[in-house]
């Protein structure tokens, strides 16, 4: 926490989730992840995860008739 003013302000840290860094703010985390990660590295990253929450997401699917219908 921070203290600014006599209020405690709850500081957020962003971690690479490539590396052990962290950062103050979501901007420093961006810079980061251009500058120290290959885009390549980044895309394999996300696919994975995104793999990954497919896969749980099968498991508790939800039968398309018990879908709510989106608003027109």
């Amino acid at each position: 926490m921070s203290i600014l003013d006599g209020e405690q302000l709850q500081m957020t840290d962003y971690s690479c989730p490539l590396c052990p860094d962290t950062y103050g703010d979501r901007t420093n985390l961006h810079v980061h992840l251009e500058v120290e990660h290959r885009k390549s590295e980044i895309v394999s990253y996300l696919v994975e995860t995104l793999e990954m929450a497919d896969s749980n997401a099968d498991d508790r699917s939800i039968p398309d008739e018990k879908r709510p219908i989106p608003p027109a």
